[in-house]
């Protein structure tokens, strides 16, 4: 994880992305996203939650599952995220445009496109379509922009997040399991 409580949220039944769920399924994922959002917030922190989907092919397609990765940020933290992403994505040639908070991806994307998406803490979501801007989102790019927003540019690389075993302390394995058990926890009450 980029930060402790770090989630993936991955739905059991194969999605190529969140535009391929049922509106039962949708609304369960909000539900969902909702009862994290509460979450970390009674840890006093914001959430951040982004989705990428590169389409394409169907070979490719195929093998992509969706994912959407729920980062707690410190609220001072969190604030900057429109700014970084920004920032980083005009760095790239990689432009946003802006949706309303409440504004459904679905709603912005009518016909399945490669996009990256990154909903911020206002309930906003910035939208960056392959279709209308043909410069490619690096594969890593929101991992990459929240590694440098708390200020750990390295923990951009995910292998550079693992739990470190230390000489003559529990094995990795069970330090995975206590980071899970953390988050459990922490968010069994919402």
């Amino acid at each position: 994880p980029l930060v402790p409580h770090h989630s993936l949220l991955v739905p059991v039944a194969h999605k190529a992305s969140s535009l391929d769920l049922s509106a039962a399924e949708a609304a369960e994922v909000r539900s969902y996203i909702s009862a994290v959002r509460r979450c970390f917030a009674a840890r006093g922190e914001a959430l951040l939650a982004f989705e990428r989907y590169l389409g394409g092919s169907s070979n490719r397609a195929q093998f992509e599952h969706m994912h959407l990765q729920l980062v707690p940020l410190p609220h001072d933290v969190a604030n900057g995220a429109r700014e970084a992403f920004e920032r980083e994505g005009a760095s790239r040639g990689v432009r946003f445009e802006l949706l309303a908070a409440g504004t459904r991806l679905s709603d912005a994307l009518p016909t399945a496109e490669p996009f990256f998406a990154v909903e911020l803490p206002s309930g906003e979501t910035l939208l960056h379509k392959l279709a209308t801007n043909q410069r490619r989102h690096p594969l890593q790019f929101g991992r990459e922009v929240i590694a440098q927003l708390i200020g750990k540019p390295e923990r951009s690389d995910w292998k550079r997040c693992l739990p470190q075993e230390q000489p003559g302390g529990p094995p990795l394995g069970e330090l995975e399991r206590e980071l899970a058990s953390s988050f459990q926890e922490a968010f069994a009450p919402f």
